[in-house]
C-alpha cells in the first residue's frame, strides 16, 4: 500500500510528533510505500525514512519567515500559535504545504493518507487529495484549538465531514468529535495510544538507591500542574526524596519555576535530547507523577510504566480506560480526581487545597510500596505490554486491509 503521513509540527519532541514518527516506523514491517510530510526548522534532522521519501515544510525560511504553528501554545521548542497568525501569514503557510501536498499527489499518488489532527492542514489535505481514502488523527489537541478558535475553526476547516475515517484515542472523544466537525460516528474508530517497546522497557535488574525519585516529565506549563506538584513535594519534607523535572521551559515559566524551587537542591530541572535518552533516564526512576489538568490520552504515563515506574496521573479518562481495571486494581498506577476545569485545562482555584491534598496521598502511597521494594507483578509488565506501538499499529494494519479489501 502506498501510505502518505502528514503533520504540520516537528515529527518529535511533542505526544503528537512522537506518535507520528513511531506510526511510520512500525508500519515498515509490513512493506508499505511511505512518504511523509511534517514541518521543521533550525536544520532540524529527520531519519525515519529515506531523504527522498520526505517532502518537509521548513520554518523560520524564506518561504515561511516564522516559527512552526504549535497545537498547544506551549511547545518544546520556538513556535508561533495559531490565535495569533495574520491573514498574510496564513496564507503563506497555506501555500507551502498546498505545494509538497500537491507534489506527493504527482510523484506518489498515496492509496491512504493518515492526516495527523484534526485542524487546517487536514482540511487543506481533503482539499487538495478529494477522492483518496483519508484518515483523520484525533490528538485532542485539535479540538481545544476549535474550542479556543472558533473563528479559524469556521472559516479554515469546513471539510472535515468527508474524511473517510478518524482514528480517536478514546470512545468519550468520538462524542466531541461528532459535536466539533459534525462527523458521522460511524467513522470514528478507537484505537488509543501506542508507546515505543524498543525505548521504553523495564531495566534487567531494578537498581535502588538511598533515595526514591520522583520524576515528572511533560510541557513545562501550569496546564501540567507543576507548580502544584512542586507545593505538594515541598510540603511532604521527605529529605531521601528527589524529585527531577525534565523538560524544556520557556523563560517566563523558567522564572516561576525558580519562584517555586527556592533553591531547593533536592529538586533539579534539566532536558534531555531525545526520547531514547528519556528512556535511559526513566529507568534510573522510581516513580512517575503527571498532574495534568488536559490530556488527551497521557502517553508518558504508559511510558513511565512500561520502564517500570509507578505513577500517579490525574483522572484522564481515555488513559484509564485504555489500562483498564486489572492495571489500576494492580496499584501500579493511583489516579487523583481533577479539581474543576474551566477554559479547558484550568483548574477553579477553590478546587486546589483538595486536590494538593489528594495528590499528596497517591505519592506517599505509591513512595511506600518503593519503600518497600514492592516489584511490578509479571502478568502486569506483560499486560503494559498490549499497549505498545507494535501491538496499535498491527491494529492499525488490520483496519487498512479491511478499507482496502484485502
Amino acid at each position: 500500500m502506498r501510505l502518505l503521513h502528514v503533520l504540520a509540527q516537528l515529527p518529535a519532541r511533542t505526544g503528537s510528533g512522537v506518535y507520528y514518527s513511531n506510526m511510520i516506523e512500525e508500519f515498515k514491517k509490513y512493506d508499505h510505500d511511505q512518504r511523509a510530510i511534517f514541518a521543521c526548522q533550525d536544520g532540524y534532522h529527520w531519519d525515519i525514512l529515506d531523504k527522498e521519501h520526505q517532502y518537509a515544510v521548513e520554518f523560520k525560511s524564506q518561504e515561511l519567515p516564522f516559527p512552526i504553528v504549535g497545537m498547544s501554545d506551549v511547545m518544546p521548542y520556538e513556535n508561533t500559535l495559531y490565535s495569533e497568525m495574520t491573514e498574510e501569514m496564513i496564507g503563506l503557510w497555506k501555500e507551502a504545504f498546498r505545494k509538497r501536498l500537491e507534489r506527493v499527489r504527482e510523484e506518489f499518488m498515496p492509496d491512504i493518507i493518515f492526516a495527523h489532527h484534526l485542524w487546517m492542514l487536514t482540511s487543506l489535505v481533503r482539499e487538495v487529495f478529494p477522492d483518496t481514502k483519508i484518515i483523520g488523527v484525533c490528538h485532542n489537541t485539535d479540538l481545544r484549538q476549535a474550542k479556543m478558535n472558533p473563528h479559524l475553526l469556521k472559516k479554515y476547516v469546513d471539510n472535515l465531514h468527508s474524511l473517510d475515517y478518524v482514528f480517536s484515542i478514546s470512545d468519550k472523544q468520538k462524542d466531541e468529535i461528532v459535536k466539533i466537525y459534525n462527523i458521522d460516528r460511524k467513522k470514528i474508530i478507537a484505537v488509543g495510544g501506542g508507546y515505543n517497546q524498543k525505548i521504553f522497557y523495564p531495566p534487567e535488574k531494578k537498581t535502588y538507591s538511598d533515595k526514591i525519585r520522583l520524576v515528572f516529565c511533560a510541557k513545562i506549563d501550569p496546564s501540567k500542574g507543576i507548580y502544584e506538584l512542586i507545593e505538594v513535594y515541598k510540603f511532604l519534607g521527605l529529605d531521601d526524596v528527589t524529585l527531577d523535572i525534565i523538560g524544556s521551559p520557556n523563560e517566563e515559566n523558567k522564572r516561576k519555576l525558580e519562584e517555586y524551587i527556592q533553591g531547593d537542591t533536592r529538586i533539579r530541572v534539566y532536558n534531555v535530547k531525545d526520547q531514547v535518552a528519556l528512556g535511559d533516564e526513566l529507568r534510573r526512576k522510581d516513580i512517575f507523577i503527571m498532574p495534568s489538568y488536559y490530556e488527551g490520552l497521557g502517553l508518558m504515563a504508559i511510558e513511565s510504566l512500561a520502564c517500570g515506574l509507578y505513577v500517579v496521573t490525574t483522572e484522564i479518562e481515555a488513559l484509564m480506560t485504555l489500562l483498564g481495571e486489572e492495571i489500576k486494581e494492580s496499584g501500579v498506577i493511583k489516579y487523583v480526581p481533577l479539581p474543576r476545569i474551566y477554559d479547558t485545562d484550568k483548574p477553579v482555584k477553590e478546587d486546589l487545597p483538595e486536590f494538593k491534598e489528594n495528590l499528596k496521598a497517591a505519592i506517599l502511597s505509591q513512595i511506600e510500596k518503593v519503600r518497600n521494594r514492592q516489584e511490578f507483578d509479571k502478568k502486569i509488565e506483560e499486560k503494559i505490554k498490549d499497549f505498545s506501538w507494535q501491538g496499535l499499529v498491527q491494529r492499525m494494519n488490520d483496519i487498512l486491509n479491511s478499507i482496502m479489501g484485502l
